[in-house]
């Protein structure tokens, strides 16, 4: 800004300027204290406190609507689980695409990972080809889930990076507790359920009450230690994380509500229930990270499609149901055939288990903020 600008113009920029810095920068809410620490609460938000609280936190209510609707009996399951595959969960598929696939720099950046990550739509059915799909549908509903928490934590990590809530007991105790509060309603559902037992490898069977207990037990422990580090913190005035604390209050009891209530069908219906909320989430970090597409005909040389997509809202939403029409239309045909463990049907879903199992991929590795630097900025944590 010129020093000889209009007042004006400079209360204006100097207002857009401020509106910019409280979107990432953490809010300090006590003065800064040399032995106790710098405040009582930190509030450093990914994009700011209210998108944060809407689509990261709030989104969870979505969750707990489906669960609601579903276990009153106000909708049934086939229409259920086929709106939210095709209108929000293929979607978010296709938003992991829209960064990797349709960038032409991503493209020729991971040219060897996305090129050789294709291979997963063979893994399916070589596996029911050589009389292992069993085994494969198996491993791959657990990576399915295990994909849901990684998000989670994921999140939490942001959140820890933008209040600087890194110390070491801190991160193992955060990722420990995290973990076991995820895993162990899980295998609790698995165990009691007989629909979903009938998906796990028999071998297993007689190991599962002992797993269950075993986590409990890890669960409860590393429950009371990360809450008397809480406390620790809070006492010594270091710094308190809000936004992690409420990403977890909204992850984790949502988790055991869904997974712990008795319902018909509920391997199949609780696999909306829990993972509406990750979709929502991860659409509004992928839009919020797309950003860095919009830059005009510099932006098109660059990233190509990506660009295009990424222009406007319009353009992510339709695009992204398009593929959800031809992803999960005859994804929802098979899961539901009359002949689900038929060879042709098996052999078909493993196929198109690929899109999911590319997506569990690649969220892996192109979100890694240490390792690209490009993501970091694009997500504004330096």
């Amino acid at each position: 800004m010129r020093p000889g600008a209009p007042l004006s113009t400079r209360r204006r920029a100097a207002g857009s300027q401020a509106r910019s810095n409280s979107m990432s920068a953490t809010t300090t809410l006590t003065t800064p204290n040399a032995e106790a620490g710098t405040r009582a609460l930190s509030l450093g938000w990914i994009i700011g406190a209210r998108e944060d609280l809407v689509w990261f936190i709030g989104s969870v209510w979505t969750s707990y609507a489906l669960y609601a609707l579903y276990v009153w009996g106000l909708v049934p399951l086939v229409p259920m689980v086929a709106a939210w595959a095709i209108l929000v969960d293929a979607p978010h598929v296709f938003a992991t695409f829209s960064r990797t696939y349709f960038d032409r720099e991503e493209r020729r950046a991971r040219a060897r990972l996305l090129w050789w990550s294709l291979l997963f739509f063979a893994a399916g059915p070589l596996a029911v080809v050589a009389g292992l799909g069993f085994l494969f549908f198996f491993l791959a509903a657990l990576w399915a889930y295990y994909h849901l928490v990684k998000q989670h934590y994921g999140f939490m990590v942001l959140y820890k990076k933008k209040n600087r809530d890194l110390a070491r007991a801190d991160n193992l105790l955060d990722r420990a507790f995290l973990l076991l509060a995820f895993t162990y309603p899980f295998v609790r559902f698995v165990a009691g359920d007989e629909e979903a037992l009938r998906r796990v490898p028999a071998a297993l069977h007689a190991s599962l009450a002992t797993l269950e207990d075993a986590l409990l037990a890890a669960t409860v422990l590393a429950g009371v230690a990360w809450a008397a580090r809480q406390a620790q913190r809070a006492f010594r005035r270091l710094p308190l994380d809000v936004p992690k604390y409420l990403l977890l209050a909204a992850a984790v009891p949502m988790h055991w509500v869904v997974l712990l209530t008795p319902m018909p069908h509920k391997p199949i219906a609780i696999v909306a229930m829990l993972t509406i909320y990750h979709n929502l989430q991860y659409h509004r970090l992928i839009w919020f990270h797309n950003r860095k597409y919009r830059g005009g005909t510099e932006g098109r040389e660059r990233h190509g499609a990506a660009e295009f997509i990424s222009r406007r809202l319009l353009h992510y939403v339709i695009l992204g149901v398009l593929f959800g029409v031809w992803y999960q239309v005859p994804r929802q045909y098979v899961n539901h055939a009359s002949d689900p463990e038929g060879f042709v049907t098996q052999l078909i879903s493993g196929f198109l288990w690929g899109y999911a199992l590319l997506h569990y991929y690649l969220d892996s590795k192109i979100w890694r903020v240490r390792r690209d630097p490009s993501v970091g900025r694009a997500l504004r944590l330096e």
